[in-house]
């Protein structure tokens, strides 16, 4: 026992030095260190909101010399930490950089599915009141955003243009169309708060080319492999033409040329090639990138953020000497990995020293779970490869059938948050499916073979059931304080591109709790899938190979349908894979990680307290936070 808990302590204190230890250098990282100071700050816009940002503030930045300023939005389900890659490198080279949460989104005000448009989502607030900082010079403020916040562009540069002075100079779209015709902005809260957009979209335009941005100067990156922007219809076939070959449509050619209507004499636009044009007095410029990325990678593309930075040293210069492509935000991906990662050994490590202690002992069995002999026998062959090969492939299927149900799309008075329930629906069904053919295996096959639920660690109490929620309520609980500790000293989460696990509001909490029921079946039927049922020699003589397998088969259905989208969208230059939706394969992206890491960190629990139930209940607690922390909140109106 005295050696159990002096080997637990041990992972534990290594897991902490982790999650220190990349905190520390993703603060180096976003503070270049020690150049910039990074604030976490709410304040209440001119609309009357409250939104949360992050600010970046150079140390040489004050009245007396004030900075030119960017304001970053982030995407649909995402929040103001995602592309921190762009806000670090900016930063770096003399811009104050101000990121926000939109509307909805991380710890900004929770408004309904009308009101969210007030003022951009949120940017347009955000740059008046970067405007008055003392710090920032409010003549040279550049607002830039990926997707959605591609959208908050749109909507800002109509509010802008009402002003007798407007506060925008510069815009940078990534993964994002620009507006190209008179009638696209409809579709972007024409009339924020006020319409809605099918409302708007009826008073559109003619349809015709024109300059929506005047004399600013405009950017887009526009990624080789997009899920959802720069596409066109070839007007002869009704056919999507590639992506690839996005600079050869109409709608490049007519950005690049300050809203011309293009006809068969407009040369293709040119990558990387700066246009400009003489506009009410002004050189007025507009370029496109096109870097070797998807929709969702854009943020994290080395080249991408080397674009980013040369747009805004060209149209908003500083002093800074620094190349473009001299980039630091590596460590802080290195950092924000390594907190990733430690959190989840901390998790594992803290789960199995609970229960060496009083109350939790009785959460823990007296000996370690063994591998079990797989049946040698011709039929138990046959029931466990049907059982692993029927319980991938439903969960492919029926990811197709809830997304052409669109559940993903309900937001109602109670579920408020669209992807997390996706995910916790098709959780819920999937674990169904697995209890319908276990109870179908076991009274088939496994009962009449001398196989009992005690033998396969299934039967439970429910003092033991209370006693193991207990444990892991407390580990999370313990989990989560480490979490907010780091967010308090370095200002920092725990990130791997994607996927985060970032401190919370009560909010975000209660949305959470909503779900966690459907998460929870998923998890701790997967746990009891991969160890009660399936911690055995076959396909494999030892455990790691047994585990290994288990991960892998967890992940496959999601990673088939990304990889049949992408693979696709690759070959053709089109996102047509399925159909209309184009989002199924970037939302199957999404739960990779996760359902990769999670069988690990129960396997390690389960296998020193025979407990399957622990880790599930430990998983669905922390991916149920993570999801809803990551993800929008609507009211609906």
């Amino acid at each position: 026992m005295e050696k159990n808990k002096k080997k637990y302590g041990l992972l534990v204190a290594v897991a902490l030095c982790m999650c220190l230890l990349g905190g520390f250098l993703a603060n180096l990282a976003q503070t270049d260190f020690g150049k910039v100071t990074k604030k976490t700050i709410l304040f209440e816009s001119n609309s009357g909101h409250t939104i949360s940002a992050d600010v970046l503030i150079p140390n040489e930045a004050g009245e007396e010399n004030p900075l030119p300023a960017i304001v970053w939005a982030h995407g649909g389900n995402a929040n103001k930490e995602r592309s921190d890659n762009f806000q670090i490198e900016w930063a770096r080279r003399g811009y104050v950089v101000v990121s926000f949460d939109l509307y909805g989104h991380g710890e900004s005000e929770v408004l309904n599915d009308t009101e969210w448009f007030d003022n951009g989502r949120g940017l347009y607030d955000t740059v008046q009141y970067v405007a008055t900082l003392p710090y920032v010079d409010a003549d040279r403020i550049a607002v830039s955003g990926h997707s959605r916040g591609g959208n908050t562009i749109h909507e800002s540069v109509l509010l802008d243009n009402e002003l007798e002075t407007p506060l925008i100079k510069a815009i940078l779209y990534v993964g994002r169309d620009a507006i190209y015709r008179d009638n696209e902005t409809a579709s972007f809260g024409y009339f924020p708060g006020k319409t809605n957009t099918t409302q708007a979209a009826e008073k559109g335009g003619n349809g015709e080319y024109f300059n929506y941005y005047g004399n600013r100067d405009v950017g887009i990156i526009a990624d080789k492999y997009d899920d959802f922007s720069f596409k066109e219809k070839d007007e002869e076939t009704g056919e999507m033409k590639p992506n690839p070959e996005f600079l050869k449509s109409n709608n490049a050619k007519s950005f690049l040329n300050f809203g011309i209507t293009p006809d068969e004499k407009t040369e293709d636009g040119l990558e990387g090639q700066w246009y400009e044009q003489e506009i009410d007095g002004k050189t007025a410029k507009r370029i496109i990138y096109m870097p070797l990325a998807t929709h969702g990678t854009s943020v994290y593309v080395p080249d991408a953020c080397t674009d980013a930075v040369e747009f805004m040293q060209t149209v908003i210069p500083t002093d800074s000497t620094l190349k473009a492509d001299n980039h630091i935000f590596p460590l802080k991906t290195l950092g924000c990995l390594m907190g990733f990662a430690g959190f989840f050994v901390f998790v594992t490590g803290v789960a199995l020293l609970l229960v060496q202690y009083e109350p939790f002992k009785g959460v823990s069995a007296d000996r370690d779970a063994t591998m079990r002999l797989a049946a040698n026998d011709k039929k138990g062959k046959i029931w466990l490869t049907g059982c692993l090969l029927v319980n991938t492939v439903f969960p492919l299927l029926s990811a197709l059938v809830l997304f052409h149900f669109k559940v993903d799309k309900v937001v109602d008075d109670f579920f408020m948050q669209g992807m997390p329930l996706f995910y916790g629906v098709w959780g819920t069904v999937n674990a169904i499916f697995v209890i319908l053919t276990t109870i179908i295996w076991y009274n088939c096959y496994a009962k009449k073979n001398g196989i009992s639920l005690d033998s396969i660690d299934m039967r439970t109490s429910v003092a033991q059931i209370g006693k193991t929620i207990a444990t892991a309520l407390e580990v999370t609980g313990m989990a989560f304080v480490l979490l907010f500790s780091v967010k308090f000293f370095f200002n920092t989460d725990f990130r791997f591109l994607y996927w985060a696990v970032r401190p919370f509001n009560a909010r975000r909490m209660l949305e959470a709790m909503k779900l966690l029921p459907f998460f929870t079946v998923a998890y701790v039927t997967a746990s009891i899938f991969i160890n009660c049922l399936n911690f055995n020699t076959s396909f494999g003589k030892t455990e790691r190979k047994n585990i290994c397998l288990l991960a892998f088969l967890n992940i496959l259905p999601p990673f088939l349908l990304a990889v049949a989208g992408y693979g696709y969208f690759f070959i053709t230059g089109v996102n047509g894979f399925y159909g209309t939706n184009n989002q199924i394969s970037d939302w199957m992206v999404a739960p990779l990680v996760p359902m990769l890491v999670t069988p690990f960190v129960t396997r390690a629990i389960y296998k020193k307290t025979r407990n399957p139930y622990l880790g599930g209940i430990i998983n669905a607690v922390i991916i149920t936070i993570m999801t809803c922390v990551n993800a929008q909140i609507v009211f609906p109106a």
